[in-house]
């Protein structure tokens, strides 16, 4: 009686642990599109001079996240643009409240590969 028991109780463990892998992949997943979106993005923003409507479209459409810039100061020809893309994730976990997974990427106005 007392292994099985045991056995029932231990079985609530791994489901957590599969919980939390589970977790720990899908944020990872997140973290890569928002990555790769922000490359993109930034070669965008390079080129149009700051955020514009069709970065923003762009994000949204390609990793369901946000855009964003860090900081106060104008874009000028020359500069330093630093931007973050974020996205909110809820997690199927529910002893863990909801987090954003964001990525800061930084290019320099006017600057062409």
């Amino acid at each position: 009686m007392g292994y099985k028991v045991g056995f029932i109780l231990s079985l609530v463990l791994v489901v957590e642990l599969f919980i939390l892998a589970g977790d720990l992949f899908t944020s990872q997943v997140i973290y890569t599109n928002l990555d790769a979106v922000s490359i993109t993005a930034g070669n965008i923003i390079s080129s149009k001079g700051g955020i514009t409507d069709e970065v923003i479209s762009f994000v949204r459409n390609n990793s369901g996240g946000e855009i964003e810039a860090v900081g106060d100061e104008a874009p000028l020809f020359g500069s330093m643009y630093t931007f973050k893309i974020y996205k909110e994730y809820t997690p199927m976990n529910f002893f863990i409240s909801n987090k954003e997974i964001s990525v800061v990427r930084s290019v320099i106005i006017g600057y062409y590969n």
